[in-house]
């Protein structure tokens, strides 16, 4: 089969022939209709991020497919199913794992970021079943974004709720592909005034599309003079930060009002740094949320599947433009997510 795989960091990924897997027992071969290309992929490539075990290694932790061959002891999956597959693979025995949370588990066994090979490849070996969710409605290559793009903001947006009272506004930075699912996200759970900040204005014209109250565009100056005139200078009861970078990370915590939270999604390698009376008011709670369990992508396939959660700007490529895709996403040059079809 073909496979885009990593020989090293600062390398370009290499399409090249592979042997297709085999399942064993309790395992399920999938053959990958639609893999995403996430900006996390990007920082691993770049080696600021350097958390793999082993070289060759498949990318790719965002896909769906459909079942091509089970293994012995499968027991509700069957050959033809479209699914799902839920990336955030753990041992099963620690207690992250143990109470659901398996993408915090204390070994990570991540697909496509572990031992085990991603979907940027024809097959996608998945170890046990339940780390499949069926689709019923959604076409899988279009239906491959929901398992990370959209299930990364749905958890921070879900973990901050208590904060996210509807007379107070939102202040979300960054609408690349996760940012576009969390304004979704904060537009179909919450009553909040939301406030969007973007390096790009068709970004920001593409948030008003899709529900924002405010855009601002982040070469402005004064950002967090505007976002505090917008809430009549009291700040945001919530920030999701879906960059990452020192400037954003700084812009969140002086912009969230007391008693509010800042929110990290991004990880472009800033500080968050938090220091009372100077850049942050008093009882601001600080979390860096990571992806979603199993749960929770299961009621985001729910709400997509209904219709609810409105699906972001896709576009498909061939896995031998992976380069391509790559250049792009590193430049912010996509619109939405890029899904590569291997299997097409």
């Amino acid at each position: 089969m073909k496979a885009a795989r990593l020989h090293a960091y600062r390398q370009p990924l290499v399409v090249e022939r592979v042997a297709t897997p085999r399942p064993g027992p309790g395992q399920v071969l999938v053959r990958v209709d639609g893999s995403g290309f996430c900006h996390s992929d990007v920082h691993i490539i770049d080696g600021e991020l350097q958390i793999l075990p082993r070289f060759p290694l498949t990318l790719g932790h965002e896909s769906a497919g459909t079942v091509e061959r089970v293994g012995e002891g499968v027991l509700s999956t069957r050959p033809g199913d479209r699914v799902l597959v839920y990336g955030g693979w753990g041992c099963g025995l620690c207690d992250a794992c143990v109470s659901g949370d398996e993408q915090l588990c204390d070994k990570p066994e991540w697909v496509g970021l572990s031992q085990w090979d991603g979907g940027y490849a024809e097959y996608l070996l998945v170890p046990r079943e339940r780390y499949l969710v069926k689709l019923s409605v959604l076409e899988p290559r279009v239906a491959a974004p929901l398992a990370d793009a959209a299930l990364t903001p749905y958890r921070a947006v879900k973990r901050a709720m208590p904060y996210l009272q509807p007379d107070h506004a939102v202040l979300l930075i960054g609408l690349g592909g996760l940012g576009q699912y969390g304004l979704e996200l904060l537009r179909l759970l919450t009553g909040c005034e939301l406030i969007v900040i973007d390096a790009s204005s068709e970004k920001l014209e593409l948030a008003r599309k899709l529900g924002a109250d405010h855009v601002l565009l982040a070469k402005a100056p004064e950002l967090e003079k505007r976002v505090l005139e917008i809430t009549h200078g009291s700040g945001v009861v919530a920030s999701f930060d879906f960059v990452g970078s020192e400037a954003t990370l700084e812009l969140a915590v002086r912009s969230t009002r007391a008693r509010g939270k800042v929110t990290q999604v991004g990880l472009a390698g800033g500080t968050a740094r938090l220091h009372v009376l100077e850049n942050s008011r008093f009882e601001v709670a600080f979390e860096a949320t990571l992806w979603g369990n199993l749960k929770e992508l299961r009621e985001v396939v729910a709400l997509a599947e209904r219709g609810r959660l409105r699906m972001t700007h896709v576009e498909f490529a061939r896995l031998e433009d992976i380069q391509d895709v790559y250049a792009r996403v590193k430049s912010g040059r996509v619109a939405g997510r890029v899904v590569l079809t291997p299997a097409a």
